[in-house]
């Protein structure tokens, strides 16, 4: 039985996650540099504004998560010593995506935008609960099996 070269997709979703990193830096600057640089944050279009890029963000926050996890299910061969310690690395890692997410809420709620960081943690809370049913868990099943076997 001929071997699965998945060589070629593991190299597109690598490609894909330094593209991605790339979006997320320059859509978390934007905001940043919006945030400081406009006359008025406050103002009705300021706000939808920044609520678009924080959804921006959050989207390519959420696909960037998404290869990074999914990437380790295309190797053929991890070390179990190191598949011991992956699931440590992958946990704190799925965090650390979720607390930079919260970064952008924080952010508006310095400048005293309530509502904007109130909308922007809404749809920052369902990425986050969306990101543990399709990324966490299928990752954990991953794991168990590959374990296991």
């Amino acid at each position: 039985m001929k071997k699965k070269d998945y060589s070629d997709f593991v190299s597109h979703l690598s490609n894909l996650s330094g593209v991605l990193s790339l979006f997320c830096g320059f859509t978390f600057t934007s905001i940043t540099i919006l945030m400081t640089q406009l006359p008025d944050p406050s103002s009705i279009l300021a706000q939808f504004t920044l609520f678009f890029f924080a959804v921006l963000f959050d989207l390519f926050l959420f696909s960037l998560t998404w290869t990074t996890i999914s990437l380790i299910q295309f190797c053929e061969y991890v070390p179990f010593n190191m598949f011991q310690h992956s699931n440590i690395f992958n946990w704190l890692l799925f965090s650390l995506f979720g607390v930079w997410g919260l970064a952008v809420v924080l952010m508006f709620l310095l400048w005293n935008l309530f509502y904007l960081a109130l909308a922007s943690g809404i749809v920052w809370t369902l990425l986050v609960i969306t990101g543990f049913i399709l990324l966490w868990k299928p990752f954990q099943e991953f794991y168990r099996k590959t374990v296991s076997s």
